[in-house]
């Protein structure tokens, strides 16, 4: 299975990202032998507020390789925080339910009307100035004319497509995303 070989192989990566790269069609008809590309991982994103555009980088450091630009929406009067985060263990959701924490109304998984999407990234604060904000995540959204505005209630969001693409780039525990 594509899960079994990123488990097996310790890639830092989502398995359906290696189903997008390999043009698999069905998850379940590779078979023995086949040629799988493989990409290791991790990734990382530079969210930048200026521009309202996250950044897709492949590696750490000295060796990161730019991979893709998407457009974004922030949060309302500038609430998105900056600083550096990881992307938080067990957060990683698709087709989550939500709760509005303002109006505490509840959006089931498969409403249509739930404002965050299909997917939901988690992300926890790995600095002095970040580590104590909670519930702060990258999601989708069901309002595409708020990318590149200020709308959400602090978040990152994205077009749904998007969001599915750096959904499976993005590791837990592992890849950070810097906001500045």
């Amino acid at each position: 299975t594509l899960s079994g070989i990123v488990q097996k192989m310790g890639l830092q990566v989502n398995w359906r990202f290696i189903q997008r790269i390999n043009n698999i069609k069905q998850a379940t008809s590779i078979r023995p032998g086949q040629s799988v590309k493989l990409v290791t991982g991790p990734f990382n994103a530079i969210v930048n507020k200026d521009t309202y555009r996250i950044d897709l980088y492949l590696g750490d450091g000295n060796e990161q390789v730019f991979v893709r630009s998407y457009r974004v929406g922030l949060g309302e009067f500038n609430s998105t925080p900056v600083g550096l985060f990881r992307v938080r263990e067990n957060s990683k959701l698709i087709n989550p339910t939500w709760h509005n924490p303002r109006t505490r109304e509840f959006f089931s998984a498969d409403n249509p009307d739930n404002p965050i999407g299909e997917r939901w990234i988690g992300l926890q604060g790995i600095e002095e100035q970040t580590k104590d904000l909670s519930g702060l995540g990258i999601h989708g959204t069901i309002e595409p004319n708020s990318i590149g505005t200020q709308s959400s209630m602090g978040c990152i969001r994205m077009l749904g497509g998007d969001v599915a693409q750096v959904y499976e780039m993005l590791s837990e525990g592992v890849s950070t995303v810097e906001i500045k």
